[in-house]
């Protein structure tokens, strides 16, 4: 789970990262839609934050790879999951709900992230120590 959610940050940040290097392959309505998004300040930094916080995903998603004995306040990159987890559910079944069958691409790629970072927040949960029988 942990290496899959690596993966989609990894392809999630990808077209941020060339969207944001000029690149306009893959830009939602083409051309014309780049050039209008892409020639407000704001909309460069959206894209360079989304590279970023796709490597900050990145790095807690193998930060909880670890043991638990090796990572100092383990709470605080588990909770960060927890909160990406829930912002990108929330992004995507609202996408799905709202678009429909329109986009095929980006609701389900928000739904998918928050299933896998879900995932890597419970099972870099610390087990409980069993009582000797």
């Amino acid at each position: 789970m942990s290496y899959a959610a690596c993966v989609w940050a990894t392809l999630f940040g990808a077209p941020h990262l060339w969207w944001a290097l000029g690149f306009r392959a893959g830009f939602p309505g083409g051309d014309s839609s780049y050039q209008f998004f892409m020639s407000s300040w704001w909309r460069v930094l959206f894209n360079w934050t989304v590279v970023a916080l796709s490597a900050v995903t990145i790095l807690i998603t193998l930060v909880l790879l670890k043991p638990p004995q090796l990572v100092r306040q383990r709470w605080i990159p588990r909770a960060l999951a927890w909160i990406a987890c829930v912002l990108l559910l929330i992004r995507g079944v609202a996408g799905i709900i709202v678009d429909g069958t329109s986009d095929l691409i980006w609701a389900p790629a928000f739904t998918i992230g928050g299933i896998l970072l879900g995932g890597v927040a419970w099972m870099s949960r610390i087990p409980e120590p069993r009582e000797a029988i």
